[in-house]
């Protein structure tokens, strides 16, 4: 198997289990380098690799700026140069110099919906329109099916039993990538537990104050900090003044798109301020 197929299996591997990753790849080499023009080698969270672009201090190098740009998701072009006469940043003694392309990879956002109810339908369509990765829970057969959700890669119906305090494990894979949104008939609270539990980027919980309250408070009971249940977004969504279930859904992906682009949900108008008012002030 050639190393070109090992680093993008690798990639695909990493995608899938949602780690965001980084490709670095030879764009450029001059004089004596290690590698030729399109290696590559993939950095992991944990500093683990896959391939080579030349080893030794270059390699260390290009791992320690890939850690550092996981964070921040976009790509960078990097200048290396092996300096025989030893320069502060030189990455070895050959006398040449690469250019590397470090580009983020990140796995595609996954919306898990825990409840198929009539909010859940709406929620699906326009996530899909998103290019999100859909997945339904429910344990209605009735509810949860190809039928009523026909953008959703995934959809689990799962054993529960009214007043159960413990819930069957959710089967989607929940990731930093995995926006969870609950919704459900009756089994918020063991939900809600498993959803904390793995730290996914969003959790939204569909409810009135008074319910959330009361599900907060069995939570606290349970030995749950108040700095974890903070992580909860509920009611879900933005203001908008929302009643129907597709106007429920629409404000939910809002504060969710919002949360994905650590913006502020604030009108545009405000934002960037008035534009007639300062166009007039000028005048």
């Amino acid at each position: 198997m050639s190393e070109f197929i090992r680093v993008n299996r690798a990639a695909t591997q990493a995608l899938t289990a949602g780690e965001t990753v980084c490709l670095a790849t030879v764009i450029r080499s001059k004089g004596s380098a290690p590698r030729h023009v399109g290696a590559r080698m993939l950095i992991l969270p944990s500093g683990d690799t896959h391939g080579t672009i030349g080893g030794g201090t270059l390699e260390h190098s290009v791992i320690k700026d890939a850690l550092r740009l996981l964070p921040k998701g976009h790509a960078e072009l990097k200048n290396y140069v092996f300096d025989p006469r030893g320069r502060p940043d030189s990455v070895g003694l050959c006398g040449g110099a690469v250019d590397i392309l470090m580009e983020i990879l990140r796995p595609d956002p996954t919306l898990l919906i825990v409840g198929a109810g009539h909010i859940a339908k709406p929620l699906a369509q326009m996530a899909a329109l998103l290019d999100m990765r859909v997945s339904v829970v429910d344990d209605r057969e009735d509810w949860a099916n190809p039928k009523r959700f026909p953008d959703a890669s995934e959809i689990h119906v799962i054993d529960y039993e009214p007043n159960m305090e413990i819930l069957a494990p959710i089967p989607t894979i929940i990731t930093s990538t995995t926006y969870v949104v609950i919704t459900t008939w009756g089994y918020d609270l063991p939900a809600l537990e498993q959803a904390l539990d793995a730290k996914p980027a969003f959790i939204g919980l569909v409810a009135s104050p008074v319910k959330a309250r009361e599900l907060f408070q069995r939570l606290l009971s349970k030995g749950i900090s108040a700095e974890t249940l903070r992580q909860v977004h509920t009611p879900a969504g933005l203001d908008i003044g929302a009643e129907s279930p597709a106007e429920v859904a629409l404000s939910v992906l809002a504060e969710i798109i919002s949360t994905q682009r650590d913006a502020s949900g604030t009108a545009l108008r405000v934002e960037r301020g008035q534009i007639l008012e300062k166009l007039l002030s000028k005048a």
